[in-house]
């Protein structure tokens, strides 16, 4: 009895040091698909140690795995390119244009200007713990992890030109028959993939696994009967790609001609005043 206790109690400490040793080796080792919050920035000169300040949102960096870098929700940056060059070099590079919005407090584009300028200059990198280590010249930054980003799910941006007509527009916007989100003009997006012309910034951008899908956008607000305000289509959604769908409200517009011979000349008696001289428009009738 006694020897099939030890037996037990041996079994259940190997079993608890088994699942702790477990829980310790769950790691991060590579940079691809992963999400980081920055926590601290570190002069290289003077080592002071500097906390992300609490009072703005936070800063986050993707790296995906087809090289390029997100940066969502920042005042004027969106997106931009990385490489690994050897085993812990590191290079940050073609950093573009996000919203240019203005943010508040102030701080909160001191510090992202600090950001950019050391990621724009990072030499080398290494992962502690957890813990994204990036040093530049002058500073190092350091970073949380966050999670892991999913390239197997694709993004779908709705944009439109609705914004050109004088009334307040409100689309909404469904997938496989359910609502997934109303795009007006206070929607807007941010994004390394997706562009839209004549959108004025104005998008919705969701996400979705990989595979086909059957959208419907209608206009539920402006009722001007001279647009297209229905929409329909199928869309494929492959991996870490972004997909565009245009709501125009100028394509597929309809216009019903009178069939009547008496409603056709009409029709054309009011159009000569407008179209060409009284006397050419008798001989073309």
């Amino acid at each position: 009895m006694r020897t099939k206790l030890t037996i037990l109690l041996s079994l259940l400490i190997f079993g608890f040091i088994s699942c702790e040793k477990f829980q310790s080796d769950v790691k991060v080792v590579s940079l691809i698909d992963s999400k980081w919050t920055l926590t601290q920035m570190i002069d290289n000169s003077t080592k002071k140690v500097t906390d992300f300040p609490s009072e703005i949102d936070d800063f986050e960096i993707i790296f995906r795995k087809n090289g390029k870098i997100d940066l969502p929700n920042y005042c004027y940056y969106s997106y931009g390119t990385f490489k690994i060059i050897a085993p812990d070099s590191l290079k940050i590079s073609n950093i573009g244009p996000g919203t240019e919005k203005y943010c508040l407090p102030d701080i909160s584009m001191e510090w992202e200007t600090k950001f950019i300028n050391g990621i724009i200059a990072s030499k080398t990198y290494s992962i502690n713990n957890n813990i994204l280590t990036i040093k530049s010249y002058d500073n190092m930054l350091l970073f949380s992890y966050k999670g892991r980003y999913d390239s197997n799910k694709g993004k779908i941006l709705f944009c439109t030109n609705e914004h050109i007509m004088n009334c307040i527009f409100e689309i909404e916007v469904s997938i496989n028959g359910q609502k997934v989100g109303i795009l007006n003009a206070e929607t807007s997006y941010s994004d390394n993939d997706c562009y839209c012309e004549n959108s004025a910034g104005i998008g919705l951008l969701i996400s979705k696994d990989i595979g086909k899908y059957t959208y419907s956008a209608k206009e539920i607000k402006c009722k001007a009967t001279n647009i297209n305000n229905l929409w329909t289509g199928e869309i494929d959604v492959n991996g870490d790609t972004c997909t565009i769908i245009f709501l125009d409200i100028t394509k597929n517009l309809k216009c019903t001609w009178p069939t009547h011979p008496l409603k056709i000349l009409f029709l054309l008696s009011s159009l000569q005043k407008v179209l060409v001289p009284h006397q050419l428009f008798y001989r073309l009738i």
